[in-house]
């Protein structure tokens, strides 16, 4: 896969097969996990088309409670998607942001925040 993206944010999960479902149903998918053995804490790289996210166990990587803004063309249509996958949308698309800027907020079940944004011209 080829990634324009430049910088790769990374976001504690307490664990990632418990999270998994929940990125699979916003649209990503795995591209690789890594766990030094067994038992061990997991560091995984998913994405949804072009934006790449990491999902990590490791207490020492961050927070939990971050957020990341994913730009995407038509907030609307992920909406509709993402209800079509029973997903519950903290805030719906609105233009809170300003007349040009639309967006949604997400909560995943560890309390992080993922805002998907389309911006007009």
């Amino acid at each position: 896969m080829q990634n324009s993206q430049s910088v790769i944010p990374a976001i504690r999960v307490a664990s990632y097969l418990l999270s998994k479902p929940y990125y699979e149903k916003l649209g990503f998918s795995e591209l690789w996990t890594h766990q030094f053995e067994p038992g061990f804490p997991i560091f995984a790289a998913i994405a949804r088309g072009d934006m790449q996210v990491f999902l990590t166990e490791h207490t020492g990587d961050c927070a939990f409670g971050s957020l990341v803004h994913f730009y995407v063309p038509d907030v609307d249509a992920v909406y509709h998607e993402f209800q079509q996958q029973g997903l519950h949308v903290m805030e719906p698309p609105g233009n809170d942001l300003g007349p040009t800027v639309r967006n949604m907020l997400m909560v995943d079940p560890d309390g992080n925040r993922m805002s998907f944004i389309t911006v007009s011209a």
